[in-house]
């Protein structure tokens, strides 16, 4: 059947022309607050990704363990100077790493940070498996210098006795000094 069959086709007059059909009205839709990450789910991933660092240098320190760390020696006599002998003999019989295991630990750990939280993840292994993501202030992913640079103001944080840390709790985007030195927002994920 076609139009030819069917005849005229009566359009009233009272009918809108395309011109004069008003496009629904848009409608604001309030913006949710992001869900800022706090402290102890902070931890929590950084105890983790601690663990998998501490890993990976132990297999790599593993393999070559002269040059990232200098063993102690057990025919040493022990060392006297003030303070509690016990606490000196410990001290003495522990490993200690070597300038290239600092670097290698510190590289390691920079790179770490700096790749995975500007990745397509937004977060580490620990960031990721206690669903938090790393953003910028507006909530846009951030790139591998932005997190170069949240990653050194870490190591203010840590020069600060944690007191950069722990600033999470009580500002009010749950930001740490390095968050906030850097412009970021650790952010759950729903």
């Amino acid at each position: 059947m076609n139009v030819a069959q069917i005849g005229p086709v009566f359009v009233p007059v009272s009918a809108q022309t395309v011109e004069e059909i008003q496009a629904p009205q848009r409608v604001v839709v309030a913006q949710a607050h992001p869900a800022y990450a706090g402290f102890w789910r902070r931890a929590g991933a950084y105890i983790i990704d601690i663990f998998i660092l501490s890993s990976i240098f132990g297999i790599v320190g593993s393999l070559y363990p002269t040059v990232f760390m200098t063993f102690p020696d057990p025919n040493a006599p022990p060392v006297s100077g003030p303070g509690d002998p016990a606490v000196q003999a410990f001290l003495q019989s522990i490993p200690h790493f070597t300038p290239a295991g600092f670097l290698f630990l510190f590289v390691m750990m920079w790179v770490y940070y700096a790749f995975f939280e500007a990745s397509a993840w937004q977060a580490t292994p620990g960031k990721r498996l206690l669903k938090l993501y790393v953003t910028d202030l507006a909530g846009r992913p951030i790139n591998f210098w932005r997190a170069s640079l949240r990653y050194f103001g870490r190591k203010i944080s840590e020069l600060t006795f944690l007191v950069g840390y722990f600033i999470t709790g009580f500002t009010q985007k749950k930001q740490a000094l390095h968050d906030i030195i850097a412009g970021c927002l650790v952010l759950r994920r729903p």
